[in-house]
């Protein structure tokens, strides 16, 4: 395991690269896609308020905040799937096979959750949906969030079973901070540490040599 903590997730980013390109196994993906890998990757970026993307990369401006509000958007786009939709849209309760009769938004669920208690363990919400997500190609890489309140911060825990480094990891932080921001905000506390983890932390090969930059 591998554990990075910094003040801001743009350090962060360049650690993580830094330490899959120079330390990762070469292996071939379910797509035959060759990548590098490090299993079990811990970020903690403790300032997110004050984080930005790196100076030249390729995911900023509107590119960036489109994809923040999927993070909140119920709408799927018509995606396979959005972050938006799993979170607030997805699920909910059935009266029948396939059939739901209350869609759950997880993210006013964990909102009433935190307002009414806030110790509470039980602010966490998944994107993974095993009744579907076991027979198809296309499922999400982040399958789980949650949520403490502790000394009026809020701290965030992200769970990413799959997750490129390289080409998703800044804008995979900056929609899950906007997240917590909003609920932060809903609950009236500070924005606090964000904790990242992805179990397979890889890089593909053809972003090998503008990784090998940083």
């Amino acid at each position: 395991m591998v554990t990075i903590k910094t003040a801001t997730a743009e350090d962060a980013w360049k650690m993580i690269v830094k330490q899959v390109m120079k330390n990762g196994i070469q292996l071939e993906d379910e797509r035959d896609s060759v990548t590098k890998e490090l299993l079990n990757v811990v970020v903690i970026v403790e300032e997110p308020s004050i984080s930005k993307p790196p100076e030249g990369y390729f995911w900023t401006g509107e590119k960036l905040k489109r994809y923040k509000k999927q993070f909140l958007d119920p709408d799927g786009q018509g995606f396979a799937y959005t972050y938006g939709n799993r979170l607030r849209e997805h699920f909910g309760f059935k009266v029948g096979k396939n059939i739901y009769r209350v869609k759950t938004d997880q993210i006013e669920a964990v909102i009433k959750r935190l307002r009414e208690n806030k110790t509470t363990r039980r602010a966490t919400m998944t994107a993974f949906d095993p009744s579907i997500d076991h027979y198809q190609d296309e499922i999400p890489c982040m399958i789980l969030v949650d949520f403490k309140i502790r000394k009026n911060k809020l701290y965030t825990t992200a769970l990413w079973r799959s997750q490129d480094i390289y080409g998703a990891w800044i804008p995979n932080f900056f929609g899950l901070s906007g997240l917590a921001d909003h609920v932060a905000g809903a609950v009236k506390v500070t924005l606090g540490p964000i904790t990242i983890h992805s179990i397979s932390a890889h890089i593909y090969e053809n972003n090998f040599k503008d990784a090998s930059k940083f």
